[in-house]
């Protein structure tokens, strides 16, 4: 068992141990991702038939908030841009999850993990979208400490796509008040000449 996920107890003696979930990101999701990201994002009708015309559907979603869901089981949120989470760190056991509620989503996987595994995703999800559109357009990482994460190191990469932005990175879970991390596919409207943020400014950029 590495370092990072070593086993805690509560105050009451309960084992709270890390994890991190996943919904696997395959070539093809991909590739309709990268068709997605060439949309209008204003256009939340347009945007909307053309991910219902990918299967995607509102039927079953897995959380109130969803949009919709694909047909891997990724969650899709955001009106006018696309927040689809693909992997999540979190801690089971304690208050805030008692039960592996990430974990038992159709069409997800988890087990006891630490956070090398986590960035393990999100490098994985990184290469799937560069075998078909080339190296990152800005791939940058900041690290700091976090109170309930620790320290920590994020990357993210990005790809300008004709007044969008696709970008895979990191973002803090809502559902955990902000406590946990999620690995985060997001497009968004972005100006062609705008710059790229630094690594830091990354995680305000990536938001519903």
């Amino acid at each position: 068992m590495s370092e990072d996920h070593q086993p805690e107890r509560g105050e009451d003696e309960t084992v709270i141990e890390s994890h991190v979930a996943w919904c696997p990101v395959d070539p093809e999701l991909a590739g309709h991702i990268i068709g997605l990201a060439d949309l209008q994002w204003n256009d939340r009708a347009l945007t909307d038939r053309a991910m219902r015309g990918l299967g995607w559907s509102d039927d079953d979603v897995p959380t109130d908030e969803a949009r919709l869901v694909t047909t891997a089981g990724h969650a899709v949120y955001g009106d006018h841009c696309l927040y689809l989470p693909f992997a999540h760190s979190y801690d089971v056991g304690g208050e805030l999850w008692p039960d592996d509620f990430w974990g038992s989503l159709p069409g997800w996987s988890s087990r006891p993990a630490g956070r090398e595994e986590f960035k393990a995703h999100i490098d994985a999800a990184i290469e799937r979208f560069a075998e078909q559109l080339g190296p990152p357009d800005c791939d940058v990482r900041t690290e700091g400490r976090h109170l309930t994460i620790g320290r920590y190191s994020r990357r993210y990469a990005a790809w300008r796509r004709d007044g969008n932005i696709l970008v895979i990175g990191v973002a803090l879970d809502g559902y955990s008040y902000a406590q946990d991390e999620e690995a985060v596919i997001y497009i968004g409207e972005f100006a062609t000449d705008r710059p790229f943020p630094d690594a830091a400014g990354f995680l305000n950029l990536m938001h519903t």
